[in-house]
């Protein structure tokens, strides 16, 4: 028999013992994800379990945190599983603050021992927003538009309009020299500066003193009040439109303006608490509603920290502009 022939016939049991071992080795060293349910209304909490099956020992290993969630997702607790000396498991508690589908990408897990470190990925999950709207509000079509109908002109709109006009020649000719001397008054009151993190302790204070939530039940209002404390404080002191804004377009905005990534987050979990409560018809508890009210605090203790800088800034430009504008009006009035 040819020598060769002979010689690959040896070496194949050897070839197909060695691709077990290595398919054995990748097969063993992998990662899972479980989740509790796939279907969620906002407000739901859910767990989400990683689960990572290894082919030799390591020193620890390393789950993503909170910042690898997507922002609709707010972690409420975390516990750690070692089921064996080749296994480890993370289970996180997590609440649903979305209003559509919501993909939770592939996450990394950093195995980590003393020679190397090794990178796996999870596989994205897809958890699907469960509307609370009766079936019939959400098949339901615009009903079509009624006739417009038209109605005769009347005459006494034209009647006001002309006694308005008389009376505002009346106070042209008459009145009008009492009334720049009275604007001259008010232009020499003194003029404040307004400090936006004051205003915001004022605020938060004045929700604090006069709330009656636990009475009236009132939750969206309350919720309101907290959320646009912290609108009306970006507004005056980083000049962003956040009363108008979406909670979406707000959060775009302070990435943009690189505001702190703690007091974002902070505005992130209030901002979808309020939506949820305001939008989603979310009942939340009392405590629930104070624990939102802590988080301003801790909100208005970060921009304490982080804006006192730029408030002193901004408050010594307004001084010296006024100080400016002062002497203008002395030597014009000199003149």
């Amino acid at each position: 028999m040819n020598f060769t022939l002979l010689r690959r016939k040896a070496l194949r049991p050897i070839f197909f013992i060695v691709t077990l071992m290595l398919s054995a080795s990748l097969s063993a060293q992998n990662i899972k994800t479980y989740t509790s349910a796939d279907s969620l209304k906002a407000g739901d909490v859910f767990n989400f379990s990683i689960l990572t099956q290894l082919n030799k020992e390591y020193d620890r290993i390393q789950f993503p945190d909170t910042s690898a969630f997507p922002g609709e997702l707010e972690l409420v607790g975390q516990q750690q599983f070692k089921l064996s000396t080749f296994s480890d498991s993370l289970s996180y508690r997590i609440q649903f603050f979305a209003t559509e589908d919501v993909i939770i990408p592939p996450l990394p897990v950093l195995i980590i021992s003393k020679t190397d470190t090794t990178q796996l990925f999870t596989k994205p999950v897809q958890l699907y927003f469960k509307t609370v709207l009766p079936k019939e509000a959400q098949e339901s079509e615009f009903k079509p538009l009624k006739n417009i109908f038209d109605f005769p002109r009347l005459i006494w709109p034209w009647l006001l309009a002309a006694l308005a006009l008389a009376a505002g020649l009346i106070w042209w000719f008459f009145y009008r020299e009492e009334e720049e001397f009275e604007e001259i008054e008010e232009v020499s009151k003194p003029v404040v500066f307004h400090n936006p993190l004051e205003e915001l302790e004022n605020d938060l204070q004045q929700i604090r003193q006069n709330t009656r939530i636990a009475e009236t039940k009132d939750f969206k209002l309350f919720y309101s009040q907290v959320s646009d404390a912290i609108r009306t404080y970006y507004e005056d002191l980083y000049q962003i439109p956040a009363l108008e804004s979406t909670t979406r377009e707000l959060l775009r905005y302070l990435e943009a303006y690189g505001v702190d990534h703690e007091m974002t987050d902070t505005t992130r979990k209030v901002l979808n608490r309020s939506d949820m409560v305001k939008f989603a018809k979310f009942t939340p508890t009392l405590d629930d509603a104070w624990k939102t009210y802590d988080l301003a605090i801790h909100f208005r203790d970060r921009a304490r920290q982080v804006d006192s800088g730029r408030i002193s800034r901004l408050k010594r430009e307004f001084n010296q502009q006024f100080n400016a504008e002062k002497e203008t009006i002395i030597k014009e009035g000199v003149q």
